[in-house]
């Protein structure tokens, strides 16, 4: 489901091909800075799971950023209910 669309990118509904990228991006620990601390692909999986029952449970959540042009998935960004998805704070990457 497509949430947000711009000139240059789109938010919607996580896809399971999201996984590996956004798993590469929990990885790096460049991207994951201000985060707690890099992902393993389990971890990774384990967040964007609680990531969408975030959204099954309030209808809203941190929703995966593509750019509209190649479909790329590039990160994610929105809202999340604290302490529902266990991030120290609401951020986007990519």
């Amino acid at each position: 489901m497509i949430v947000v669309e711009t000139e240059r990118l789109r938010l919607r509904t996580w896809r399971q091909a999201d996984r590996e990228p956004f798993a590469r991006m929990n990885a790096d620990p460049r991207v994951m800075e201000f985060f707690p601390g890099v992902l393993s692909r389990s971890e990774s999986d384990a967040l964007a799971d609680r990531i969408e029952a975030h959204f099954r449970e309030w209808g809203f959540t941190l929703f995966a950023a593509e750019l509209r042009d190649s479909e790329e998935f590039i990160g994610f960004t929105g809202l999340a209910v604290a302490g529902k998805v266990r991030l120290t704070r609401i951020s986007h990457t990519g």
